[in-house]
């Protein structure tokens, strides 16, 4: 080609560019457009699903869960409870990117039904929802108003990424159902919809592709060799939402009057990675954390007026959920005013803070802090009033005014709840709070110097808070992964960085005045405060069995008198004169001495070995002290009737008898006070005596080596040191005892206080124990459970493909009826677990007693033991979790079935009398020091026994505020044994 034709080829090119270029022509927006707006603007799953979870804040919901199903696929659902949508708020909001409900105004009018303060919406760009498009491929939504149908819409998110589609070329099916029945029907025929965008299929069933879908499957063939439109058609060659995913919807249940039901169809894997085995990879367990880092305190928790927002995390492997997190695991504002060192307040417009400080557990009060230079002028640059709060706590036990169990759960609290969230109008604005995520770079100041700028990130407990109203310069990035990056957020980190940076230096950190010595003050008391209780503990322990071998060995001449003057009083050969009656007079008076001395003041909770012996003898006494006073009463008939004695002369004689009773025992006492006191003033005293010289003896050698050279000024401050050496050994060694003579003048009992002191704290310590103890129990009882129920399913569908002629046999019936009874013991494991089934139902009597006849019928049998219910207790009704009441009856009932086994007489009863229901046996009863400690964690006086049931009855009744007790003497009893006290709120008696 010539150079002249090829300059004429470039002037037509040019003619035509100009050609173009005078058009006036709108934007045109491509499908892909949706998928860069939602997968493309999420950081991660936890991100996307705390989006979804503020739509539902914005449509008023008061209650939003994350489901996770297992199954192919996996499906994950987000409930909520909001005002729901029809039909028509589909078509003009939902699928309309970028709506005018967002633009900045009034907020939503609450709904009708809603109570609470009007809600100012978290939404800003009307993409939010694209979110759903992050987590999975597809996305089913279903809604219902209140009275209204339920209307749903479905979306496969990956028709948008074609990029040779307009937006307008994509078609997506919203229906409305008048109900349930006709919505798993229904669903197939959205799905038929969705495959229509990608073409149709002639008659002999070929499916042929739409040019655009056409040529993207020829450009993804040449790449990756798979395409998505084959990915799509694959997917929908059945509906993957089933009846199994809607039950555990609210509304579906009929546990909501309106909400939303937005399904994920084939979850994303962070989400299905909850669904794996316990034993993950290191990369499930880090997207296992992550999602916990970031969902964990969704709502503010320390605020003072907390927002109404419920959520929880549950995985479903098969119809059991396991819960992964919820609303009320989380560090609230009663936790953090607990903390030794806190500071909470708040900033105003011009970034003055005023709040209080706390440190070392001592309240400084309040605090009014100026910025290190003045605001930004502009209001778009400021960052507006905010609330701040922090706290934390010494990491060095002994260095800490915490007790050493309260340090030791404020180190596993903070690994959980650890860091500051930021939350505008009461919800979280990820991720900041999270381990990756320190908005106010506290580790980088601290590498700097740790103790001096003393704050960690991980190690801290804190909120920033603000309002959309009051902070509108405070926006949120597009992708959701913090604040846009302008002025006033940074105005706001450097107000809260210099601000912990001056309380750190005042009040925290190594250079703070006072820290020194406050940790040197708290590490003294807590040295001492624990040596003084081990030393009375010990003192405790020793004295009781030295009692209680000195009381053992008394014991039996004890029970020798009182049984003979029983004997004697009782024997009407006994001469009967005034003599007579004196001498017995004199026997019982001294037999009660006896009684008063052997009679124990103080017994310790924990016997440890001693508890056998204590309780024999305890038996003991009691049988020789009901002797002594029959023999009392026996005694006082004879002393009226003997004799020419008048009344008056009785009564002052034993008037006379009681008070030089009390008169001896008070004199043994006031020998006691004095040889105590004396003892005390002369050893105090020559302690006093030998501390007044001990000044002189420490500075004269100093005076003696004076001399024309030495400095005057070191010697007199060499003085006033010694001094103050001397001051603070004295105070630390006379302030105790001082204090202790105060506290015995004012008649206060240290012995009982700290005694009482004690016991609470080893109580407290055995309880943790067996709080952990039971959470490995759950833990176990969990793993336990899922691999069972997988072993159980695997046994049933193989025994199904079993042939027809292998089915017919004896064997197989044998073998059938075993499996069926050993899947019944695995439903009574489920209520154990950490999760269980949350639909109510109502729960009969005999519902109840046919449950538990049926469970133990062959143990019944097998040793003889009748079981009953009566028609009263058959006839209540009441509306609760069958997996909190169902447990409690098993292992009551299976407590009876032990302690009965001990009797010739093998009775169970269950009753319902005077409103309450009575759980009875016919054993020998429980005794009367075990009865306060009965529903205890690990408190058993079984052999073989864990001391679990007791407890899991209690807590599962108070998880519902029903009430368990032992029957006392105003409650029914309706055997001779044991008998339990039910009461259940709600409760019909059917009368």
């Amino acid at each position: 080609m010539s150079d002249d034709s090829s300059m004429s080829e470039n002037n037509k090119v040019d003619t035509r560019s100009i050609s173009l270029a005078s058009n006036n022509v709108p934007f045109r927006t491509r499908a892909r457009t949706i998928d860069h707006l939602g997968r493309g603007q999420i950081a991660d799953a936890p991100t996307a699903v705390s989006e979804l979870w503020k739509n539902a804040w914005d449509a008023y919901a008061t209650q939003v869960s994350l489901n996770i199903f297992d199954g192919t696929p996996v499906i994950a659902a987000i409930f909520d409870d909001g005002i729901g949508m029809s039909a028509e708020d589909f078509i003009e909001k939902w699928l309309v990117i970028g709506t005018e409900s967002k633009i900045d105004g009034p907020s939503t009018a609450p709904p009708v039904d809603f109570v609470g303060p009007r809600r100012e919406r978290q939404g800003e760009k009307g993409i939010g929802r694209l979110s759903a498009a992050f987590l999975a491929p597809a996305t089913l939504v279903l809604s219902q108003q209140a009275d209204g149908p339920i209307s749903a819409v479905l979306v496969d998110w990956r028709l948008f990424e074609n990029p040779f589609l307009s937006l307008d070329q994509i078609t997506l099916p919203v229906r409305t159902f008048e109900d349930w029945a006709a919505i798993v029907d229904g669903l197939q025929s959205m799905a038929d919809v969705v495959i229509a965008n990608l073409g149709k299929r002639d008659a002999s069933g070929a499916f042929s592709l739409k040019p655009e879908w056409q040529r993207y499957a020829d450009t993804e063939s040449e790449s990756y060799g798979q395409t998505t439109a084959g990915s799509v058609l694959e997917f929908w060659r059945s509906m993957p939402v089933s009846q199994r995913h809607l039950e555990e919807w609210p509304v579906f249940a009929d546990l909501a009057k309106h909400g939303t039901a937005l399904f994920l169809l084939g979850a994303h894997h962070e989400l299905s990675v909850w669904l794996n085995s316990a034993h993950d990879d290191e990369e499930a367990k880090k997207v296992k954390d992550r999602l916990k880092d970031i969902l964990t305190g969704f709502t503010d928790t320390l605020s003072p007026s907390p927002v109404a927002f419920e959520y929880e995390v549950l995985a479903y492997r098969g119809d059991v959920p396991r819960r992964i997190l919820a609303s009320s695991d989380v560090f609230d504002l009663k936790d953090f005013q607990e903390l030794e060192h806190s500071v909470e307040g708040a900033f105003d417009e011009v970034g003055i803070f005023r709040g209080t400080v706390k440190a070392f557990g001592e309240e400084l009060g309040e605090r009014i802090i100026p910025p290190p230079r003045p605001l930004p002028v502009a209001r778009s640059d400021r960052p507006g009033p905010f609330a701040f709060a922090i706290g934390t706590f010494e990491q060095i036990e002994a260095s800490s005014t915490h007790s050493a169990q309260r340090h030791k759960d404020l180190v596993e609290l903070v690994d959980r709840y650890g860091g500051v969230r930021v939350y505008r109008d009461g919800l979280r604005i990820m991720p900041y709070g999270s381990a990756e995520a320190d908005f106010f770079s506290l580790e980088e100041t601290r590498q700097k110097h740790a103790g001096r700028y003393f704050w960690a990130h991980r190690r801290s407990f804190g909120r920033l808070a603000f309002t959309r109203a009051a902070n509108p310069a405070l926006r949120d990035k597009a992708g959701r992964e913090g604040l846009v990056e302008n002025r006033a957020s940074r105005e706001l980190r450097l107000l809260v960085q210099a601000l912990l940076i001056k309380l750190a230096r005042d009040y925290f950190g190594t250079d703070a005045p006072e820290r020194a010595e406050r940790i040197a003050e708290t590490q003294k008391r807590n040295m001492k405060g624990k040596k003084a209780a081990d030393q009375a503990r010990k003192r405790r322990r020793n004295e009781f069995r030295a009692y209680l071998n000195d009381a053992t060995k008394r014991m039996p001449q004890l029970a020798e008198r009182a049984e003979s003057i029983s004997v004697r009083l009782g024997d009407p050969n006994q001469q009967r004169t005034k003599e007579a009656v004196a001498a017995m007079r004199a026997e019982v008076e001294q037999a009660r001495e006896e009684l008063t001395a052997l009679t124990p003041l103080d017994v310790p909770n924990t016997l440890g070995d001693a508890e056998d012996r204590y309780r024999a003898f305890r038996d003991a006494l009691d049988e020789a002290r009901d002797l002594i006073l029959l023999s009392d009463e026996t005694l006082r008939g004879l002393e009226a009737g003997v004799g020419a004695a008048t009344p008056r002369e009785i009564v002052s004689a034993a008037q006379a008898r009681h008070r030089e009773a009390l008169d001896k025992l008070l004199d043994n006492y006031q020998a006691e006070i004095r040889e105590g006191i004396r003892s005390i003033t002369s050893a105090w005293t020559s302690n006093l005596a030998d501390d007044r010289s001990r000044f002189e003896r420490a500075t004269a050698p100093l005076i003696r080596k004076m001399s024309a050279e030495t400095d005057l000024g070191d010697l007199l401050s060499l003085l006033e040191s010694v001094r103050r050496e001397l001051e603070v050994e004295f105070n630390d060694r006379y302030r105790p005892i001082t204090r202790n003579i105060v506290t015995i003048s004012e008649g206060i009992d240290a012995d009982t206080a700290l005694t009482t002191i004690d016991e609470d704290r080893e109580e407290l310590e055995r309880r943790v124990r067996d709080l952990n103890a039971v959470a490995q129990l759950g833990i176990t009882v969990e793993i336990i459970g899922h691999e069972l129920e997988a072993l159980d399913s695997e046994v049933s569908r193989n025994l199904d493909r079993l042939p027809e002629a292998s089915k017919s046999t004896d064997e197989f019936r044998r073998a059938l009826d075993a499996h069926r009874a050993l899947t019944e013991k695995l439903r009574f494991l489920s209520p154990l677990q950490l999760a269980g089934a949350r639909l109510r139902e109502t729960i009969t009597g005999k519902t109840i007693a046919d449950y538990v006849r049926a469970f133990f019928r062959p143990i019944f049998s097998d040793n003889g033991i009748t079981f009953d219910s009566t028609q009263a207790f058959d006839a209540i009704s009441f509306t609760e979790l069958k997996s909190r009441i169902f447990p409690v009856f098993i292992n009551l009932v299976n407590n009876s079935i032990y302690w009965v086994g001990r009797s010739e007489d093998r009775r169970i009863r269950l009753d319902f009398t005077d409103g309450k229901i009575v759980v009875g046996d016919s054993g020998p009863g429980v005794d009367r020091d075990d009865v306060r400690r009965l529903f205890q964690l690990f408190y058993t006086r079984r052999t073989s026994g864990r001391g679990v049931g007791l407890y899991l009855a209690r807590v599962n009744l108070e998880a519902g505020r029903h009430t368990i007790r032992y029957a006392t003497d105003d409650d029914p009893q309706v055997l001779s044994g044991a008998n339990f006290i039910i009461e259940i709120r709600g409760l019909d008696s059917g009368a």
